[in-house]
């Protein structure tokens, strides 16, 4: 990898609009069977991080645009701070845009989005519990399901797929609007409660087939219903309710990019009167249709490409660019936006590591306007469903549940609250 990397086009609007109340940072948590050996993980990250040199990164002011430079200093794990998804303070972090905590038997990352996306980050908390177990005495055999430090780095790991997949003849879609805000009472000292909702997969198995949906087309449609019954919480606007789903691009467009590489699709209904399951399943499963289409996507792309190519955004210079942008994400940036639920989808490990690591959590971190999103995961027969929220209320997350377990589904919760 050379020395530095210009930000993907994902990552770009991040450090200009970042701060306590919107930190852009998810967190991704392997909870192990055994109580965590803080020097040995320590080590473990410095391991990982060298078939990860992407990652072993600073972030610094260009003249024109932010920039990825070489971190030569190495990375300092910590005890896990009680106030999640806090905003990383890059000083006390060395420079670098994770953090990788410990608490008892649990090993977690959080990461900022300028330098991956999900799947990336996925991947380097993969490497760095493999050589840690490692580093323990555990025997693993490889079954190409890690990216590992004795495999070379590929150039197409650290490129920007978005560039790569820039189509100028693409039409550039039109699909800005407002979306229904939260409007409850919030925690004062940027507190994100987290709830934590398990069941098995093979629980959910008949239900998905018996509606003829997916996971997230399911649970989309479980928080429009929570969503409509808790109106109270929302502005007084004729507005709709909508929920973002981020989607992995590589699935439509071959990349081995672990940088950013994901798009958001949007489903929406009005939620001024309660809604049933039924109902909302519907348009959720039309909204998908319409959304996930591979030339409605590459026209997304373009569409972002497009704005970054343009030449007054080429030579306006980064304090200039900085003010702008934060303006702009004010006042559009998380308009269309209601709630995000962001799938992981199924996590996939060696089966000799399956016997020593218990759980995979996905939190999604919150801002401003969009104070509660949902992460998933699903990990050795069991889905996890994490609902991130700065709102005091906690209603909505008790009838999404309520929902769940009144389709006979046997959830177990867990949460970073006293009570729940």
């Amino acid at each position: 990898m050379k020395e530095w990397l210009k930000l993907d086009n994902a990552a770009k609007i991040f450090p200009s609009v970042s701060n306590h109340a919107a930190t852009n940072l998810f967190s991704i948590s392997f909870v192990l069977k055994e109580e965590i050996n803080p020097t040995i993980l320590e080590e473990a990250v410095s391991v990982a991080l060298e078939r990860f040199p992407y990652f072993k990164v600073k972030l610094c002011n260009g003249l024109f645009w932010y920039y990825l430079d070489e971190n030569k200093l190495e990375p300092h794990i910590q005890e896990e701070n009680p106030f999640l998804l806090e905003l990383i303070n890059r000083i006390d972090n060395r420079g670098y845009l994770f953090r990788v905590g410990y608490y008892r038997k649990k090993i977690s990352l959080e990461v900022f989005h300028s330098l991956t996306d999900g799947y990336g980050a996925m991947q380097f908390i993969k490497s760095i519990v493999h050589a840690y177990l490692l580093m323990t005495g555990k025997i693993i055999k490889d079954d190409h399901s890690l990216v590992l430090t004795d495999v070379e780095t590929v150039r197409e790991e650290y490129e920007d797929a978005f560039l790569k997949n820039y189509d100028k003849t693409k039409k550039i879609p039109n699909r800005s609007f407002r979306a229904l805000h939260f409007k409850a009472d919030k925690y004062t000292d940027d507190w994100v409660s987290v709830i934590i909702g398990s069941l098995k997969q093979d629980d959910l198995k008949p239900l998905l087939a018996k509606y003829n949906a997916t996971v997230t087309q399911f649970l989309s449609a479980a928080i429009m219903v929570a969503a409509s019954q808790n109106r109270h919480l929302f502005e007084k606007k004729k507005l709709p309710f909508q929920i973002i789903i981020p989607v992995n691009l590589r699935k439509y467009f071959p990349s081995k990019t672990l940088r950013n590489f994901s798009l958001i699709i949007g489903t929406k209904t009005d939620i001024d009167k309660k809604i049933s399951f039924e109902e909302a399943l519907e348009i959720v499963k039309g909204d998908f249709a319409r959304e996930l289409d591979k030339e409605r996507l590459h026209a997304q792309i373009t569409a972002n490409v497009k704005f970054e190519k343009m030449f007054i955004m080429r030579i306006v210079p980064l304090f200039l660019k900085k003010i702008a942008l934060k303006i702009g994400y004010a006042l559009v940036g998380t308009k269309p936006n209601s709630f995000c639920i962001s799938n992981l989808g199924k996590v996939e490990v060696p089966e000799d590591m399956v016997q020593y690591v218990d759980e995979v959590i996905f939190s999604n971190g919150v801002l401003k306007n969009v104070p509660m999103n949902m992460g998933v995961t699903g990990y050795n027969g069991k889905i996890f469903i994490t609902i991130s929220s700065s709102l005091i209320e906690r209603t909505i997350q008790r009838d999404f549940f309520r929902l769940l377990t009144s389709f006979g589904l046997p959830v177990v919760l867990e949460t970073n609250e006293l009570e729940v």
